[in-house]
């Protein structure tokens, strides 16, 4: 029993020593409760997505962000997409992160400089590790073609599902027609189970082929809980 659970985690662990999660290059335009959670994060050298927790307080992988570098908050708003709508002004890695260990939880929370226009909402925690079999709503901020270096920067959502299941991670893959091909731009994406309302239940932060990597975010909920608290005091 502990060979077969040291080769699931192996192989998982493996997974996410790929490459950076990717754009749902042809998945669906996000809808409008989609958008209202999620944002860029864009920095000098590139950007990824994230979840809004609060107005002002960002979740995004931790390897999207790194200490020194000025980074910026865009999104959707009124229609159309913006850039700019705030700076980081602080940084908040997991403590347990560490960059080039592809097992360790890539988690990082933002507290911007002023909180986001209030067509911006926070996304619910859902305390809960999804199974093997879930189906769940991935979204990110991902370019609309994956070969075209100017294609626009869309937010777009895939139905996905769950393949594998352990130790704090999860992989998905497509269901039927909904895969989504690669293209950059999608980690610090919101993975959100949806039964009556969306609940995030997890991150992604990697790909591979057709299958994208995730941090199930029900072993860190304190921690998330813990960092959010202190950041929004005064």
């Amino acid at each position: 029993m502990r060979a077969e659970f040291a080769r699931c985690l192996a192989l998982v662990i493996s997974m996410l020593s790929g490459s950076p999660a990717s754009a749902l290059v042809g998945a669906d335009i996000a809808d409008r409760t989609v958008q209202r959670f999620t944002v860029v994060v864009a920095g000098a050298k590139g950007r990824c997505s994230g979840v809004v927790l609060a107005p002002d307080i960002v979740l995004t992988a931790a390897h999207c962000v790194r200490r020194g570098e000025r980074f910026l908050i865009g999104g959707i708003l009124g229609g159309g997409y913006q850039a700019g709508l705030g700076p980081v002004a602080e940084i908040v890695q997991h403590p347990l992160y560490t960059s080039g260990d592809a097992g360790s939880p890539d988690l990082a929370i933002l507290k911007l400089a002023k909180p986001l226009p209030d067509r911006f909402v926070a996304a619910v925690l859902n305390p809960r590790v999804p199974g093997v079999g879930d189906d769940l709503i991935v979204a990110g901020y991902g370019k609309s073609a994956s070969a075209d270096s100017g294609a626009s920067v869309v937010l777009r959502m895939v139905l996905q599902r769950v393949s594998q299941s352990i130790r704090g991670w999860v992989v998905l893959t497509g269901v039927g027609e909904d895969a989504a091909n690669a293209g950059p731009g999608d980690s610090g994406g919101p993975v959100f189970a949806y039964r009556g309302m969306h609940s995030l239940v997890g991150l992604m932060v990697g790909v591979s082929g057709k299958q994208t990597k995730a941090v199930a975010l029900a072993a860190h909920y304190d921690w998330i809980r813990e960092t959010v608290r202190k950041l929004a005091a005064p």
